[in-house]
């Protein structure tokens, strides 16, 4: 892979001296990834193979991944001028295809501000044969985000200055036609941001192999070499599932993750000169136990190669490990103290605290056995081949850990840990633990139970679980319910009003004073979108942002095995946390709990407690009804609450499961068939806009890790701890 002549695809082409500069110069620095070895094999080999021919692809993972390094060092490979945009969430059509522009006058012209002179003169010698924004960059020296922005100043001044007269316009494609037209590769940075999915839209045609896109002055075709490198990140805020269609027309997807240990030492070493790879082995590992804690706690920060690549640069320059460990990764994840609590509670329990500090020790001690001083000759971090961090913002910030900072709060060991499934009996047979039916009264309550027990059956009606008998429960309260949820509730409101009052403020938003373009009616006329034909003439102001865009599902198992050690203690008072959490910053709640096998006539059991779409005050109550039952059927489960869920108006839909050990029900729901129909069902709906995350209780952990996989696991170790981490992590999807 040394060879970047090997994969060229098209060696007969010429490159102009203009397009020459945008194929990316690889540095000696530069170390290849596996995911390059595969996709520049996977590309030269169907590169000539008509339909199979490999043009679209998705670079899907966390920041610091290597997404646009990738990127880039597949434009080496292949031959072909680089180039990129950057989605932003108000993206519109005149983004993705061009802008039409009016002309101004040169007395008209000779008003404006030098700087706008300078940008319009600009565009107007173009002739319309660069894009917009790479004129705006060289011209003003600006980025190509800012670029973006300035455009639509331009085009706002240039229609409020026309002063009655004719207006003369002029089309200039964007950077997507350019690359598209003239066969280069292009990364579409972070498209799961744009609010209106028919921009999205507006690129699937484009796509295709043989696609084109409609200008207002002509249809430009698909030029051969291009190739479209989707590059977005997972699940950070702001973003959304990426349309199904769009999807589709990818031809090769890659998960970018951290990558191994060993290819983290080997690029560090390469960007740094640090040799020393017993400290580069500790630092990696840090950065590795990092982003595992900060995936399965929702915290929303990444520790990536960035962070590693400086951090192993201070340490190389006498740094403290330990204290540079806080200015170079921690506090570029979070500055919470409780959330940098977890994470310092991760370092130690996996001896990496401590293992700085030896780090230290080493660095000193090899220091002490020279005489001779430490020369560094790599000089400054290279850094053209990632995305740049905000290095002003990194020294700028000096924030003190919280003063028990040091001190663990879940070393208290699981007791169950060792102990198998308690819920099964001789020869490792479901135990059969009757059900109590309540009682149901009203007319309007026996109405809503018959649509959720309709709503459930048609969900799974082509299912593995089709021909499971289900039944969908309300249960019921009384005095007693009401009694036992005041006492249960009554230590953890404190808590519980701290988190929301922290909350709360996020939540606020002001009236919008933006514009929203491509409205068929509006307050606004834009003149400069009457070419598109599209009737979508006109602007009209966004509302304010609904407060706030987030529903929660959750979901306890109420197999029998959650009556051992405490469990189902813990996830009642967990369920009234978060419940009366969600009431107090208004978040629609879906709390469910299920168990199999209560009878043969009953294989199914789902007991909705909270339902968003017939909220009552006295829910809470029926939450007292929590109890361990029998068997458990997950994937059933799942898949019914996250139907409910797909189907809100919530931007984000989290869906929290709370359970003590692996599926298993009658017949023969187990095992590898019971976690592939868990796994399935999991995919499926995560493509639907669901976010997964699995609270684990009990003595299964390894395995519902297994299932659920390291970003969606919470490893609840301490369950007195239990509901107010809860509580946090949903905060954190605000």
């Amino acid at each position: 892979m040394n060879d970047c002549g090997e994969f060229v695809l098209s060696p007969e082409r010429q490159l102009t001296d203009a397009e020459k500069k945008l194929v990316w110069k690889m540095p000696l620095s530069h170390k290849v990834s596996e995911e390059e070895r595969r996709i520049c094999k996977e590309v030269k080999r169907n590169w000539n193979r008509g339909e199979m021919k490999i043009a679209n692809i998705l670079l899907e993972g966390d920041a610091g991944s290597g997404k646009t390094q990738l990127a880039k060092a597949l434009s080496a490979r292949f031959g072909l001028p680089y180039t990129k945009v950057t989605c932003f969430a108000d993206m519109d059509k005149t983004d993705v295809i061009g802008a039409i522009l009016p002309v101004m006058s040169t007395e008209r012209l000779k008003r404006l501000e030098p700087a706008d002179q300078i940008a319009l003169q600009a565009l107007y010698e173009s002739g319309g044969f660069q894009s917009t924004a790479e004129i705006l960059t060289d011209v003003l020296g600006i980025t190509r985000e800012q670029a973006a922005f300035k455009m639509k100043q331009l085009l706002k001044l240039a229609a409020e200055n026309t002063e009655g007269e004719a207006v003369e316009y002029r089309f200039y494609p964007s950077e997507i036609v350019r690359a598209y037209q003239n066969g280069y590769l292009l990364e579409i940075q972070e498209p799961t941001v744009i609010r209106d999915a028919a921009v999205l839209m507006a690129l699937n045609s484009a796509l295709e192999l043989d696609g084109s896109i409609n200008l207002p002055t002509e249809i430009v075709r698909r030029h051969p070499d291009f190739i479209a490198v989707i590059t977005t990140n997972r699940g950070y805020a702001g973003t959304r599932p990426l349309n199904e269609a769009l999807r589709d027309r990818v031809q090769h997807s890659e998960k970018m993750d951290l990558p191994a240990k060993e290819t983290m030492i080997e690029r560090a070493m390469a960007k740094t000169g640090y040799r020393n790879q017993k400290v580069l082995g500790t630092l990696a590992n840090a950065i590795l136990v990092l982003d595992q804690t900060a995936r399965a706690n929702a915290i929303k920060g990444v520790a990536g190669m960035r962070s590693y690549f400086y951090w192993t640069d201070a340490v190389a320059g006498g740094a403290s490990a330990r204290e540079s460990l806080y200015h170079k990764v921690i506090y570029k994840i979070t500055t919470d103290p409780e959330e940098i609590k977890i994470l310092e509670e991760a370092l130690d329990s996996h001896g990496l605290l401590a293992g700085l500090e030896e780090a230290e020790k080493e660095v000193k001690k090899k220091r002490n056995d020279t005489d001779a001083v430490e020369i560094r000759t790599w000089g400054e971090i290279d850094d053209s081949d990632f995305e740049h961090d905000n290095h002003a913002e990194e020294k700028g910030i000096a924030l003190k850990k919280s003063a028990d900072s040091d001190e663990s709060s879940s070393r208290i060991s699981d007791d169950a840990a060792e102990l198998e499934s308690s819920d099964l009996g001789g020869h490792r047979t479901p135990k059969y633990h009757q059900a109590n039916p309540e009682p149901l009264s009203g007319e309007k309550e026996r109405e809503f139970r018959k649509k959720l027990n309709r709503d459930a059956r048609e969900v799974v009606s082509g299912s593995i679980h089709q021909k499971v008998k289900l039944i969908v429960r309300r249960p019921e309260y009384d005095g007693g319910s009401q009694q036992e949820y005041v006492t249960l509730s009554r230590g953890l409101m404190p808590v519980v009003r701290e988190i929301a009052r922290k909350t709360l403020p996020l939540l606020e938003h002001e009236v919008s004073s933006e514009f929203a373009r491509n409205h068929a009616f509006g307050s606004k006329f834009l003149a400069d979108s009457v070419a598109y034909r599209d009737f979508r003439c006109f602007a009209k102001k966004r509302p304010p942002t609904e407060s706030p865009s987030l529903v929660v599902g959750l979901r306890v198992d109420e197999s029998a095995s959650m009556a051992a050690f405490g469990r189902l203690e813990a996830a009642k008072r967990a369920v009234v946390a978060v419940y009366e959490f969600c009431q107090i910053c208004s978040i629609p709640i879906l709390i469910y709990g299920d168990t199999a096998d209560v009878s043969k006539l009953e294989q199914m059991s789902i007991f909705a407690y909270v339902d968003f779409e017939q909220p009552d005050p006295n829910d809470r109550f029926r939450l007292m009804g929590i109890c361990a039952r029998s068997n458990n059927r997950d994937g059933m489960a799942l898949r019914i609450m996250a139907e409910r869920l797909a189907a809100s108006a919530q931007n984000t839909k989290l869906l929290i499961s709370i359970s003590d050990g692996q599926p298993k029900a009658m017949d023969d729901y187990t095992g590898s068939y019971a976690i592939a129909d868990m796994q399935q069902t999991i995919a499926e709906y995560e493509r639907k806009g669901i976010t997964f995350l699995a609270a684990a209780i009990g003595q299964d952990k390894e395995v519902i890790s297994q299932i659920y996989r390291n970003e969606r696991f919470l490893d609840i170790t301490n369950l007195q701890e239990f509901p107010a981490k809860l509580v946090r992590i949903i905060a954190r999807y605000l």
